[in-house]
């Protein structure tokens, strides 16, 4: 039996990191899903427990944590680190060398710019220009 947690984020990742931590103890194997529909760099590093939806893109060198949400239509950059537990909502734009802390929601059409450094559980309104 294979497990994916399916619980949004939009306030606060800690239920779905709950649910996947409790998963975890219990030794459950954890789906990784990318739509057919996603471009995912055979250079990138997607972790366990992550979902890839429609149209999104994921370039080389990207590195998603476990338990991701990466949402239709968003874009991952060269080099940028998502960490674990995170939301990359619909159309927002994460650009190269940029890393989002553990736990963080990056909200519909947002742009973080290259090479920032956002720390845990940061929440990104929709929207936001991050530089």
């Amino acid at each position: 039996v294979t497990f994916l947690v399916t619980l949004g984020q939009i306030k606060t990742a800690m239920p779905r990191k709950r649910v996947f931590e409790r998963l975890e103890t219990l030794g459950a194997k954890l789906a990784t899903v990318i739509s057919p529909l996603a471009y995912v760099s055979k250079y990138s590093v997607i972790d366990r427990g992550t979902i890839v939806f429609h149209h999104a893109l994921i370039n080389s060198n990207a590195k998603i944590g476990k338990n991701c949400i990466v949402n239709s239509k968003a874009l991952v950059e060269h080099d940028a680190v998502i960490g674990d537990h995170c939301h990359i909502s619909t159309a927002a734009v994460v650009n190269g060398g940029t890393e989002v802390g553990e736990c963080s929601f990056v909200g519909s059409n947002s742009t973080v710019v290259h090479g920032i450094k956002n720390a845990n559980s940061s929440f990104i309104k929709a929207g936001t220009l991050v530089k």
